[in-house]
């Protein structure tokens, strides 16, 4: 794992090297073979690099004959996905369950397919190959559509309607995750900031995942459904508060409480104006649109629209962070679902084609390689004692919080089990603060594994929930049905 551990930190802080050139008038040009105009011996020729050979020792010849190579592999993570979702269908598994099971099993828990992680949400990071490059690119494009269409198929007004329970569910399952999660890690690390790290990736619930986890459920419109992704919304801006606290903190204690006080309050503020700037850009458009009569020509405004969403993703990804990019692919797609409802069913059957469809497959085998098992006994114990604090915490407060506004107990279990999984914002949240150096290769890997684990096994436990509550309904019916039915024939026989 430490060979991991490094291979991560490089990925994320190495710095392009600088060669110096020499620039002397009476540097002459030297021939291949020789040094300083003396013809090389045959012992030095052997010892000397050839002009064709790097750094690291790879011959470029060498390179040209595994190009092939990687372009193989990605076709086979491609297809593998795709036939994830076959074996999902045949076995009534959900899709993202099965792909993010591939990811586990080719990163490097099992077969270590690609030998050095790819960390989503690190923009800007070098890759060690252009295998990586691809399938982060990818997995990126995945993520962009992910949350855009989250955005564009979540029902805001009926949200709007179940603001109540969506606040006491976000707001309790935060607090009572947080606290215990906190003081938990504190005891095993030993810094207050990365406690708080910690507990800001085990906080929050995907809103994505969830979103596509639901519509395939086909059960996206339910007031249910606008529980467990508005509590979503809410727990992801909260956990994003407690990040931005411990990276304060990890940078109070190097630079002081002053300077602190001053850099979150510029990193705050250029946020908020960020997203000022981000809504007044896409509502403007729109509006421009639909006062030019674009209805006529939607491709081209569609077009446009997504161009603007990518340029702000891309905006905030460098200057701040994914985990403020796919907020602003959210944005835009509630925008666009809003103002202009009749393009969500042709942008749904786009993006939800075979074709278009790979980056999200890619994405969630992306996102299973992120589980790390190798050397996992060594903090065992930490890792056990984690899993059982999010899981009791979380359900215990939606729990609570259920109790009073959601009358059936199939509802309330069924939210219960859709608020589990971190999802993609804890996953974004966690490479963040490790690029930043707010959380060490143990921590990372141990919050990983709770991340990927809940986010693979939640739609599980949701699905379970959802035909078990669907078969106590039709038992319901069904009695009720056969009571009418004998109070009506003692009716006719009396009659």
């Amino acid at each position: 794992m430490e060979l991991w551990a490094e291979e991560t930190i490089r990925a994320c802080r190495c710095q392009p090297s600088v060669t110096k050139i020499s620039s002397s008038p009476t540097s002459l040009p030297v021939k291949v073979g020789e040094e300083n105009g003396r013809p090389l011996s045959t012992r030095e020729r052997k010892i000397t690099p050839s002009p064709t050979r790097e750094k690291g020792g790879r011959d470029r010849s060498e390179e040209m004959e595994a190009f092939p190579q990687w372009i193989i592999i990605s076709i086979v993570v491609i297809v593998l996905s795709k036939a994830a979702v076959l074996l999902a269908k045949r076995f009534g598994l959900p899709t993202a369950t099965a792909q993010l099971l591939l990811g586990i099993l080719l990163g490097p828990s099992l077969l270590n397919l690609l030998r050095s992680p790819i960390l989503l949400g690190t923009w800007g990071s070098p890759s060690p190959g252009p295998l990586h490059n691809l399938l982060k690119i990818l997995a990126e494009i995945g993520l962009i559509q992910l949350m855009f269409l989250a955005g564009l198929q979540t029902d805001w007004h009926e949200l709007k309607k179940m603001l109540k329970p969506v606040f006491l569910v976000g707001a309790s399952g935060f607090v009572l995750t947080a606290i215990p999660v906190v003081i938990i890690t504190h005891s095993f690390v030993d810094r207050w900031a990365e406690a708080l790290a910690v507990g800001a990736i085990m906080t929050p619930s995907g809103f994505g995942i969830s979103v596509f986890n639901l519509n395939e459920m086909r059960f996206l419109g339910s007031p249910s459904a606008s529980v467990v992704l508005g509590s979503g919304v809410l727990g992801g801006v909260l956990a994003i508060l407690l990040m931005i606290g411990s990276q304060a903190m990890n940078y109070s204690a190097a630079y002081g409480g002053f300077k602190m006080i001053i850099a979150v309050s510029w990193f705050l503020g250029k946020l908020i104006m960020f997203f000022a700037i981000a809504y007044f850009l896409t509502s403007r458009f729109l509006r421009l649109t639909a006062k030019a009569n674009f209805q006529k020509r939607p491709n081209q405004m569609l077009i446009g629209y997504l161009l603007l969403v990518a340029s702000l993703y891309a905006w905030a990804a460098m200057h701040f962070g994914s985990f403020a990019a796919v907020c602003v692919a959210s944005l835009g797609g509630a925008l666009l679902g809003t103002s202009h409802p009749g393009m969500k069913g042709k942008i749904e059957g786009g993006l939800g084609s075979i074709l278009a469809s790979i980056p999200v497959g890619v994405f969630f085998v992306v996102f299973g390689m992120e589980m790390n098992l190798t050397g996992s006994e060594r903090y065992m114990i930490f890792l056990i004692v984690l899993i059982a604090a999010v899981i009791g915490t979380k359900l215990i407060g939606c729990r609570i919080a259920t109790n009073q506004v959601i009358e059936t107990s199939y509802d309330r279990s069924w939210i219960m089990f859709g608020a589990l999984s971190q999802g993609e914002m804890g996953m974004l949240i966690a490479t963040y603060l490790f690029s930043r150096g707010v959380v060490n290769p143990v921590s990372f890997n141990v919050a990983m594994i709770v991340v990927v684990g809940l986010t693979m096994l939640t739609p599980v436990l949701m699905k379970v929930a959802l035909v078990e509550g669907r078969r106590s309904k039709t038992i319901a019916v069904l009695s009720i049905t056969k009571r009418e039915t004998k109070v009506m024939d003692k009716d006719s026989r009396y009659a």
